[in-house]
C-alpha cells in the first residue's frame, strides 16, 4: 500500500520495459537516473545534456506521464559543480535528489543544506532538491539515508535516526537498490566477484528487508512528488554565477 518514487536507468527500461509500465500502473512515481549510469563528472555538458534528455522521453514514452525528477548516478552531482542543475531544470526537470550534503561520503557536497531547498539558478529558473539524509552528530555530519547504512545499522538505531534527522531537517530521504533485498544475488552469478565489491554490495543483506518493512509501517512515506505538490514552501538556496571558470561561494 505504499507508494515510492522509481528513479529507473534508461539501460534497465530498455530491457525490462513491461517492469517500468507496472511501477506506474501500481502507482509508484517513476523518476530518471540517467540513461546510462556514467557519473556526471566524467561528461560533458552536451554528453550529460544528451543523457538525461534521452532518459526523460524514453520514461515518458514508456508510462505516458511526464518525469519530472532526476538521481544522479552514484549521488555524483555533488563534485561535479552547479552547472548540471542548470540543464536539469532548462530539461524540465522539476526536483533533484543527487546531493549527499555530508563530507564522509565519496561524493558528498560539505557546504549544501541537509533539508529540502528551492535552489535558486544563476540563470532564473529553480528547482527543489532533496538531499540523502543526514544526522548531525558531536559535531559530524553522517550519512544515514538507506543502502548500505541501513542494512550495517541495527533498527532501533535506524528509527532513532530517522525520527531525529526528520525533527531537524523535515524530511528523511530515504533510498536503497532492488539488489539489497536479495541476500542469495552472489550465488547465482557466472562470475566470481572481487570479496571488496562482495563486501560493499553484500554486507547485511540477509536482514534489510525486515528493516525496511519497518520503517514503512513506522513512518508516514511519500514520493519525492507527492513531496513536490504538497505546497510546502520550501526555503531558498541561492547559487552564483560561475567566476573566473571557478564557482563562487554560495549565499
Amino acid at each position: 500500500g505504499h507508494k515510492l518514487t522509481c528513479f529507473v536507468l534508461g539501460r534497465f527500461a530498455e530491457v525490462f520495459p513491461e517492469t517500468v509500465r507496472r511501477m506506474a500502473r501500481e502507482g509508484h512515481e517513476v523518476a530518471s537516473h540517467g540513461f546510462g549510469h556514467v557519473n556526471i563528472y566524467e561528461q560533458t555538458p552536451q554528453e550529460f545534456r544528451e543523457d538525461v534528455r534521452r532518459s526523460k522521453a524514453q520514461l515518458e514514452d514508456l508510462i505516458g506521464d511526464e518525469v519530472v525528477g532526476y538521481r544522479a548516478p552514484n549521488f555524483s552531482l555533488g563534485p561535479a559543480g552547479d552547472w548540471p542543475l542548470e540543464i536539469l531544470a532548462e530539461e524540465g526537470f522539476r526536483y533533484d535528489s543527487s546531493i549527499f550534503p555530508s563530507p564522509t561520503y565519496r561524493h558528498g557536497r560539505a557546504n549544501w543544506p541537509a533539508y529540502p531547498a528551492r535552489v535558486l539558478l544563476p540563470s532564473g529558473l529553480s528547482l527543489v532538491e532533496f538531499p540523502a539524509a543526514t544526522l548531525r552528530l558531536f559535531g559530524r555530519v553522517l550519512p544515514v539515508a538507506g543502502g548500505g547504512y541501513h542494512r550495517l545499522l541495527p533498527w532501533p538505531v535506524i528509527r532513532w535516526a530517522v525520527s531525529r534527522s526528520m525533527a531537524a531537517n523535515q524530511a528523511f530521504t530515504l533510498y536503497c537498490h532492488p539488489y539489497e533485498f536479495d541476500p542469495g544475488e552472489f550465488a547465482h552469478l557466472p562470475i566470481e566477484l572481487p570479496w571488496k565489491l562482495r563486501l560493499h554490495q553484500g554486507l547485511g543483506r540477509a536482514g534489510f528487508e525486515a528493516k525496511f518493512r519497518k520503517l514503512l509501517s513506522t513512518f508516514k512515506t511519500q514520493t519525492a512528488q507527492e513531496m513536490l505538490l504538497s505546497g510546502q514552501q520550501w526555503p531558498g538556496h541561492r547559487l552564483q554565477p560561475v567566476i573566473s571558470g571557478e564557482l563562487a561561494t554560495r549565499v
